[in-house]
């Protein structure tokens, strides 16, 4: 990876000292005709920001000012290592394989996608891959496509099968991103298509190649407890999601299509988060799920990435949301268990729910907005949201737009009627590049060169993680003494410990304690013949407190 960056990645326009940006004048080409570049990060910056610099005023001008993208590219990145990275820690054995390994990745992906991606635009940059935020931006989308796929398998891939996936799946992501950007043009400024549903996708055809007959046992789901804690830090990923959604969704959308990407994904978020407690409430009898809530609360920003730049009005954003809400609470409760029994498809995570099933419903829903697309509409941003409608260039159209709208772009001429074929068309692309490559991934991941883990070893940090050692009270009391030389012993817990008195005095009680080692089991210790004044009455039983000194094998009040 360093051999690379060496030979070709260097710093772009923004940070090229201003008395040597005129070397790159000549090299900065034209947009191309329809302002739509390699990777998502770049396409609007193309269309708004990035002209042909020929005069000395210009020199001084910042291609993508950080001031413009620098605090959503932050944003992004939160969500990508503490939001998506926490959101993984529900299972109580698999905490740091959780959190760890969604770090690992995350950062080798967008190393080697800003690689991939700057292949793509070579040509254009004298063969060198210039770097600027926009492709900073793209490198954590990446990430995220790539760590949707993870919370597939999560838990079920050796170390080395995790970065074989990476490598091989970020070229394909990049590629099919090429495909629905560059060729089909179509809109997808919040990923919806090119992240969550080709994430989703090439992990669950992954998972049913991969996938070992002991996975659909009906206690293999067991190996995924939790507990109090462990769900308390996956929420904590969820809020995270939750807060910084709308700059992910709007990061790199441009001019007044930005601010509605926020209002869109704002409403649509927080309406999908009202709609997953509603279900939950519903098809869990009156309770909450913390499946549901973690995962299904967060779907409304799944669906409206698409369209979110779109007219789609507050009431729309409001329906798109609440709807993407049920959908996916109802498939951790009805679909879930139906892939993994039927079809031997395990989704540790359930991105099926969360991301597969939202994207879907998004894809058609951009290609219903975008039929409904008009200039009427849109107004001045018509052409910015759906650059392929613009006219070709050198029609007489194109001419008298262009003395209307000096920055406009030629575009294919397409109707948005075509514009909504191609949503469709990149929809269908996108699953197949997502469904055929998971295969052909999951049957490299098989060959037994990668270390594959072995089913007692899934969901288990301590077959890679040095975890923390489990020392008994008994061997810490132990190991004082032994630092403390002569020295009296002290005791080794001092609790105030709710007693439960009987009624009668002289007869047995129970002092109730919790165990304050690694453990979290719950320990009684039995006492007989101790008159406890006071501790009849009418009611039969009193609760007092006493201060309990315990060691290993006794208990004194």
């Amino acid at each position: 990876m360093i051999i690379l960056y060496g030979l070709f990645v260097d710093y772009g326009w923004d940070g090229t000292p201003v008395s040597f940006r005129g070397r790159l004048v000549e090299r900065t080409p034209e947009p191309v005709e329809a302002p739509v570049a390699n990777a998502i990060g770049s396409i609007h910056a193309a269309t708004a920001k990035q002209r042909q610099l020929t005069t000395g005023q210009d020199l001084t001008k910042a291609k993508t000012p950080a001031e413009h993208y620098y605090s959503m590219f932050q944003d992004v990145h939160v969500m990508i290592f503490i939001g998506f990275g926490f959101l993984m820690t529900f299972m109580r054995q698999y905490g740091y394989g959780g959190v760890g390994f969604n770090y690992i990745v995350a950062v080798v992906v967008i190393q080697w996608s800003i690689l991939v991606r700057g292949f793509f635009e070579m040509p254009e940059n004298d063969y060198r891959i210039r770097l600027d935020i926009t492709k900073l931006i793209s490198g954590d989308f990446t990430a995220g496509t790539v760590l949707i796929t993870l919370g597939v398998v999560l838990g079920k891939l050796s170390p080395v099968q995790y970065i074989v996936m990476v490598v091989i799946e970020t070229v394909l992501a990049v590629v099919n991103e090429w495909i629905v950007l560059t060729i089909l043009r179509a809109a997808d400024v919040g990923g919806t298509i090119t992240i969550h549903l080709f994430g989703a996708f090439f992990g669950l055809a992954l998972a049913r190649t991969i996938h070992m007959k002991e996975w659909s046992d009906d206690q293999f789901n067991n190996l995924k407890f939790g507990s109090v804690y462990n769900d308390l830090f996956s929420m904590v990923g969820t809020l995270f999601l939750f807060m910084y959604w709308p700059s992910f969704n709007a990061a790199v959308a441009v001019g007044d299509g930005r601010y509605r990407a926020i209002y869109n994904t704002y409403l649509a978020i927080a309406s999908s988060c009202v709609a997953a407690y509603m279900m939950s409430w519903v098809v869990k009898s009156g309770k909450f799920s913390m499946d549901i809530v973690q995962n299904a609360t967060l779907a409304g920003g799944v669906v409206v990435g698409s369209i979110c730049d779109m007219f789609l009005y507050p009431w729309g954003a409001l329906v798109c949301g609440f709807g993407a809400g049920i959908v996916s609470a109802l498939g951790f409760h009805y679909l879930s268990p139906f892939l993994d029994q039927k079809w031997g498809v395990h989704d540790t995570c359930g991105v099926n729910n969360l991301h597969a099933m939202p994207a879907l419903l998004g894809s058609f829903l951009s290609a219903i907005v975008a039929a409904c697309a008009s200039p009427a509409i849109y107004g001045s941003s018509y052409y910015d949201i759906f650059p392929a409608l613009a006219p070709v260039a050198g029609s007489e159209e194109y001419t008298r737009l262009k003395a209307l709208m000096p920055d406009l772009e030629a575009g294919a001429g397409r109707t948005p009627t075509g514009q909504a074929a191609n949503q469709l068309a990149a929809l269908i692309t996108t699953l197949g590049v997502a469904i055929v490559g998971g295969i052909i991934t999951g049957a490299f991941l098989r060959i037994p060169i990668w270390h594959p883990l072995n089913i007692e070893s899934v969901f288990d940090d301590s077959s890679y993680w040095m975890t923390p050692q489990h020392v008994t009270p008994h061997d810490e009391d132990t190991l004082r003494s032994s630092l403390g030389g002569n020295k009296a012993r002290r005791p080794s817990r001092i609790r105030n410990f709710p007693v439960i008195a009987p009624a009668r005095p002289g007869t047995d009680f129970v002092v109730r304690t919790m165990m304050t080692s690694n453990s979290d089991s719950q320990t009684d210790f039995g006492l007989s013949n101790l008159s406890l004044p006071g501790a009849g009455g009418p009611r039969g039983r009193r609760r007092d407190s006493f201060y309990a000194n315990y060691d290993s094998n006794n208990v004194s009040l």
